[in-house]
């Protein structure tokens, strides 16, 4: 009789999501459950699904782990920052009503985001993550401006929209990244 194994691809996916110290035994306690106890129970089909939603259950973890190690925060920052550097140049070449205040407002973007890489390369540095942090705040504030500019004005911006929600992505990651200094290759501080 063919032994039933877990799914491969299941296996190899959640060696993929554990940390390095929980492979061999997180796996190990999932492969013995499923031989000695779920394959009985439930059969092979049904034994498999709980299988898959075990290893699933690891994704938000391992999400989190990556998104507040600082390399998804440096790759928002820098577009963010290219996004300011384009609302800026297509206001001077423009030059719509009220242009001056878009350009400011395009500079603080370029500027929190600067700040904001500044901070996760320089963690030890305190003063510079709480500004960081408080300048999150108001890329906050002027994503909520602009979403509620994108939608209740007469013209639909797509490019503002998707502007504002990575402002909001890079403010919250901000907050949830820099507070105690957990950055990629830092000690917390």
């Amino acid at each position: 009789m063919k032994r039933i194994e877990p799914p491969y691809l299941l296996d190899c996916l959640l060696l993929f999501l554990l940390l390095p110290r929980d492979r061999e035994t997180v796996s190990g306690d999932l492969y013995e459950e499923f031989l000695e106890v779920k394959l009985h129970e439930l059969g092979q089909f049904r034994a498999c699904l709980w299988y898959m939603r075990q290893v699933l259950s690891f994704v938000p973890g391992r999400a989190m782990a990556v998104l507040l190690q600082g390399p998804a925060l440096r790759l928002l920052c820098f577009c963010t920052a290219l996004s300011g550097c384009w609302l800026a140049m297509m206001d001077l070449l423009l030059r719509h009503p009220g242009y001056g205040s878009q350009i400011v407002i395009a500079a603080t973007i370029v500027s929190q985001a600067m700040l904001t890489l500044a901070a996760l390369r320089f963690h030890r540095h305190g003063g510079l993550r709480a500004i960081s942090m408080v300048g999150s705040l108001t890329l906050l504030w002027l994503a909520g401006s602009a979403l509620k500019a994108t939608f209740g004005g007469a013209h639909f911006e797509g490019y503002v929209l998707l502007i504002a929600l990575a402002l909001i992505v890079q403010a919250v990651l901000t907050m949830s990244t820099l507070p105690r200094g957990r950055v990629a290759g830092g000690k917390s501080g």
